[in-house]
């Protein structure tokens, strides 16, 4: 299993903080932003967004559930890498021991397929 590359590590993690803070943002900041980049004009823009009945809330369900999804696919993927390098260290603490039990199982596989 290759090592991912920090710089995708870092993309991910800045990406899902870029999601998480805009659906956190407050539409009313939003406004205030733009009348502040259109001061001193003569009529004031508006935060608008086109609405779809009950999208907004299956939209925002959706990418929290995104979210975790690729919350616990990361730690999934952490965990398996743990668990690699500790199997790892193991057999080369015990390389005798490791080949011993890759027969076994190779001999009780053999068995199972044989049949």
């Amino acid at each position: 299993m290759a090592p991912k590359s920090p710089a995708a590590e870092s993309l991910k993690i800045e990406q899902r903080a870029q999601r998480q803070a805009a659906r956190r943002s407050d539409p009313d900041s939003e406004l205030s932003e733009a009348l502040e980049a259109t001061f001193p004009a003569s009529d004031p823009v508006s935060a608008q967004t086109p609405v779809t009945a009950g999208a907004s809330v299956l939209e925002d369900r959706l990418a929290w559930v995104s979210d975790e999804t690729e919350e616990l696919a990361e730690k999934a993927g952490e965990r398996l890498t743990e668990l690699q390098e500790i199997l790892v260290d193991e057999i080369r603490a015990r390389p005798l021991r490791a080949i011993a039990w890759a027969a076994a199982a190779g001999a009780i596989l053999g068995f199972l397929t044989a049949k």
